[in-house]
């Protein structure tokens, strides 16, 4: 792993904040750098904040000295093969792969520098692999997002082989019980994510704050257009094409649904758009009316040109992203049952429930769709409930309440 730290100017702000993310929290374009990026921003309008983060690339480890809103920044490059190499070496002596895989020495040495030479106030740890770097001593908030280890235990009953998913499953559930109850106060994405994590970690202090939606780049109103698209009916499913759970979801989509779809509504298309699309997905653009865009600079003239939007995600932990912004573009997104189980029980306007392949076939089939077709008090509505403003105001009321050791925090 290569390293680089950078000091810049501090202002005269609060307190000192140390801000630990798996990710690099610039551009908003991937789920995980979404929720980092709008913390940090957050954060550093208030505070003295020093972001320590890892990065996969060189633009992305330019990205992070870039970050002048930050007091200080450490950024170390993960080599992908060493850190699996390693990760894979200590799961085999017992260790957690997640954490193993994040482990670095550079890294800590490098907090405890720090944490000896600034008085740190309070640590923001975002997710559970980045705990372990906490300085001892200091408040911890953990960003935990979702309780990853429910994903992998999901992944042992659907995928191959089961027990070696199980095993990273127990072992990451473990890490997430010592580092939640430790922490003054654990952060989750969802109400649902928070009472999954309260059912096992019992004197976790836990809360949630959902996801926002930058709705002025998600704007229907004035989002680019792209002329090949003008006229043209199509369902859009956007998200990262090398990640399982969205493979999954389109293969399935593919296999359950579109034919009988396509069936019944002749000039539908599906679109599917993200980066790295594995060879299976690629595959699934030789079936007539399905076509793919890899890795497009922009997500936003797709959706805009859109008549609908699906989600038929088999698993889905936390909030997705790619259902708020489909919302913020006043579409209707048919989504599967755990979609809908992940925004509670009061599901947004637009959000309809397919919870099997019958019902996307038949609910999609008598919607009536239209090319580039939005619904205004769709927008409206995601806005009041997803607004960034809205999570940043929750955000301060943390933050200020894990500084002060007076204020008692909720079980």
């Amino acid at each position: 792993m290569k390293s680089t730290v950078f000091f810049f100017r501090k202002c005269s702000l609060m307190m000192d904040i140390l801000y630990l993310s798996h990710c690099v929290p610039d551009a908003p374009n991937k789920g995980e750098k979404i929720r980092a990026c709008f913390w940090v921003q957050e954060i550093a309008k208030q505070h003295r904040l020093h972001l320590v983060c890892f990065a996969r690339t060189d633009a992305e480890v330019a990205a992070a000295k870039a970050m002048r809103n930050c007091a200080s920044v450490y950024v170390e490059k993960i080599s992908r093969n060493a850190a699996l190499a390693k990760a894979t070496w200590g799961f085999l002596q017992g260790s957690c792969l997640i954490t193993r895989y994040f482990q670095s020495a550079a890294m800590q040495d490098h907090v405890r520098r720090l944490s000896g030479r600034v008085k740190l106030e309070a640590t923001v740890a975002y997710t559970t692999v980045m705990a372990p770097y906490a300085p001892p001593d200091v408040p911890v908030l953990l960003d935990m997002s979702d309780v990853d280890s429910q994903k992998w235990f999901q992944y042992s009953a659907t995928r191959k082989p089961a027990f070696l998913f199980d095993a990273v499953a127990k072992r990451l559930r473990k890490q997430e019980i010592l580092y939640a109850e430790s922490s003054r106060r654990t952060i989750l994405i969802t109400e649902q994510e928070c009472s999954l994590l309260r059912s096992f970690a019992l004197r976790a202090s836990a809360t949630y704050i959902e996801n926002g939606v930058d709705f002025s780049r998600f704007n229907p109103a004035t989002a680019p257009e792209i002329p090949a698209l003008r006229g043209r009916t199509f369902l859009a499913f956007v998200g990262a094409m090398d990640y399982y759970p969205n493979v999954q979801a389109v293969m399935w989509f593919a296999k359950e649904v579109w034919g009988e779809l396509r069936k019944r509504t002749p000039k539908l298309e599906l679109g599917i758009i993200g980066r790295h699309p594995s060879r299976d997905v690629t595959a699934l653009g030789s079936i007539p009316g399905i076509w793919l865009e890899a890795s497009p600079p922009d997500v936003v003239p797709f959706l805009s040109a859109s008549a609908a939007v699906i989600a038929p995600l088999r698993m889905a932990r936390g909030i997705q992203n790619k259902v708020l912004e489909g919302l913020a573009m006043g579409k209707t997104v048919f989504s599967s049952t755990p979609i809908c189980e992940s925004l509670g029980a009061d599901l947004p306007r637009g959000v309809v429930h397919c919870p099997s392949a019958t019902e996307f076939i038949e609910r999609i089939s008598s919607a009536p769709l239209a090319a580039g077709m939005w619904d205004p008090g769709i927008r409206n509505e995601a806005q009041t409930r997803f607004s960034w403003p809205r999570a940043m105001e929750r955000l301060r009321e943390e933050m200020t309440a894990i500084a002060d050791p007076a204020v008692g925090l909720p079980l």
